[in-house]
């Protein structure tokens, strides 16, 4: 049997959307960022998937889960749509907007949680695959809140866990579930977490692979996903191509101010030598035409310096 990927945002909501799947969102949410026990309770908003979303270019495909304490929001990511943290940003602000009621107390609001599950880099400066993200003063090491926090999980950066790091720990159990491809990754992964809910979930995708109908939802968003990587690809070569070719532009522009400016300044130094040596000619000192050259210089913007020849007669 060839596995479905988990990571493709379709099948991921297909597999924790469902409602007797809750255990194993739940553990998921848990895995990565604290949880007090009396939020066990996960109520999804948004577990619907249209044929729209399904097909279009840039549609996003995430969960959105309410609990009694949090608003939380988990997004699988494929694409490099290099905005993603600014977009994860500006979603995260819209839960904290959306969860506000009128007449509620500040001391009311509930905690805003992300989880964004990212199958490239997105953070080169840090090797760890799971970072945190929380309103911070880093001089004073003083956080404000508790109450928002982005937390990312960057695949790439775990690709090859071993059987060990898999069974000691379950943020790189459910990381490897996302990366595993083939059956043997899948049933590597069974054999060697602890954690239920991880094999569960590779049961779950099991029978979720076998399915037609999903099998052929999940063959159109994988084609419309290629085709958002190809129109992004498109797009930032088109902005290369144009900015070389402006780039080429202003810089013949610039050559022909900077050569007419040369020309001007070389035209003016001509004028300024044959009026020296006429005022020489008729018996006009150095320092008389010096003066006559400084007079010149303030009248026009070039400022001419004499030539070496008018500095050798001194």
């Amino acid at each position: 049997m060839e596995y479905l990927s988990p990571k493709l945002d379709i099948v991921f909501k297909r597999m924790f959307g469902e409602k007797n799947n809750r255990d194993m969102l739940r553990d998921l949410l848990k895995t990565y960022f604290d949880m007090d026990e009396d939020e066990e309770d996960l109520i999804l908003e948004n577990t619907e998937i249209t044929p729209e979303e399904i097909t279009m270019k840039f549609s996003r495909l995430d969960l959105r889960i309410s609990t009694k304490k949090s608003e939380i929001d988990v997004e699988v990511q494929i694409n490099d749509n290099k905005d993603f943290e600014k977009r994860s940003v500006y979603y995260a602000s819209s839960l904290l907007n959306s969860s506000m009621r009128r007449g509620e107390e500040y001391s009311d609001i509930k905690a805003i949680r992300t989880l964004n599950i990212l199958d490239y880099v997105s953070f080169p400066q840090c090797d760890d695959f799971f970072t945190t993200f929380v309103v911070y003063d880093p001089e004073h090491k003083i956080k404000l809140t508790d109450s928002f926090s982005m937390h990312f999980v960057e695949l790439p950066k775990i690709r090859n866990a071993t059987a060990e790091q898999i069974k000691g720990d379950s943020r790189v159990a459910w990381a490897a579930f996302f990366n595993a491809k083939s059956k043997e990754d899948f049933n590597m992964l069974r054999e060697n977490t602890v954690n239920p809910n991880v094999q569960k979930a590779v049961e779950v995708l099991g029978r979720l692979s076998l399915n037609g109908s999903v099998r052929q939802e999940a063959k159109i968003r994988e084609d419309a996903l290629f085709n958002e990587r190809s129109a992004l690809s498109a797009a930032r070569k088109e902005g290369r191509e144009e900015g070389r070719a402006e780039g080429r532009a202003e810089g013949r522009a610039e050559g022909k101010a900077e050569g007419r400016a040369e020309g001007k300044a070389e035209g003016l130094q001509e004028g300024i030598k044959i009026m020296s040596d006429n005022l020489r000619a008729i018996g006009i000192s150095e320092e008389q035409i010096r003066e006559a050259i400084r007079m010149y210089n303030r009248n026009d913007t070039p400022v001419i310096e004499e030539s070496p020849e008018e500095s050798e007669t001194e």
